[in-house]
C-alpha cells in the first residue's frame, strides 16, 4: 500500500482516532480512581487522619443517603452537575495542585505520621479554607443551591441562606457556619485512635 493513498492516510487517521479514544478513557479513568475518597482515605497515608475525621463529618453519613466525597469539596468543578472542556482542565490542574502537597508531604516526612499530620493541621485548613474563599465556595454550590431551599419544618434555614446565591454581592463563608460538614476532627481522633489501638493488639 502506497503512503500516499488514500487507504493508508485512512487507516493512519483511524488508529489515531483509536488511540485518542484510549487514551482519554485511561485519563478519564484515572482521574476518578485518583479522585475517589477510597483512593484518598485508605490508598494516600498522608490522609490518615483526615480521612477518619472525614468518616465522622457530615457530609459520610446523611439523612438523605447522599453523601460528598473528598474531590467533591476539594477539587474545583468536580461536584458541577455540567462542566466544558476548560472546566474540566481546571479541575485537573486543581486536583495536580492538592495531590502534589499530599505526595510533597509523604515524600518530606512532613505528612508520614498521624501525628505529624495532627501537627500540620491548623495550616492545611487555612490553605483548604483560603482556597475555598478564593472559589466563592464554588464546590458547595455544586451540591447545594441556597436559592431553592425549601423546608416546611424548617423555613428558618431557607432565610438564614437568603442573599447567598451566586450572584450575591457579598461572598459566602460556608465554614463559618458549618465547621464540621466537611470533618469532625474530635470525633474523627478518637475513632482514630480506637482503631490504632485495636490494630495493635
Amino acid at each position: 500500500m502506497e503512503k500516499n493513498s488514500k487507504w493508508y492516510l485512512t487507516g493512519i487517521c483511524l488508529i489515531g482516532v483509536v488511540i485518542g479514544i484510549v487514551f482519554v478513557g485511561v485519563l478519564t479513568s484515572t482521574v476518578h480512581w485518583a479522585g475517589s475518597t477510597k483512593f484518598c482515605g485508605e490508598f494516600c497515608h498522608s490522609m490518615d487522619v483526615v480521612y477518619a475525621s472525614y468518616k465522622a463529618g457530615q457530609h459520610y453519613k446523611t439523612g438523605s443517603g447522599v453523601t460528598a466525597g473528598c474531590s467533591d469539596c476539594h477539587n474545583k468543578n468536580h461536584s458541577n452537575k455540567e462542566i466544558g472542556p476548560f472546566d474540566y482542565v481546571a479541575m485537573l490542574m486543581d486536583k495536580a495542585q492538592a495531590g502534589t502537597v499530599s505526595l510533597l508531604g509523604q515524600i518530606q516526612g512532613t505528612m508520614s505520621t498521624p501525628e505529624k499530620q495532627i501537627a500540620m493541621r491548623k495550616e492545611l485548613a487555612e490553605r483548604v479554607h483560603e482556597h475555598m474563599k478564593a472559589q466563592n465556595f464554588s464546590t458547595c454550590r455544586g451540591c447545594h443551591d441556597v436559592e431553592r431551599m425549601h423546608n416546611p419544618k424548617k423555613p428558618f434555614v431557607a432565610k438564614l441562606h437568603a442573599g447567598f446565591g451566586p450572584k450575591a454581592e457579598k461572598p459566602a463563608d460556608c465554614l463559618m457556619c458549618h465547621k464540621k460538614a466537611g470533618h469532625d476532627y474530635d470525633a474523627g481522633d478518637k475513632a482514630f485512635a480506637e482503631a490504632q489501638k485495636t490494630a495493635a493488639k
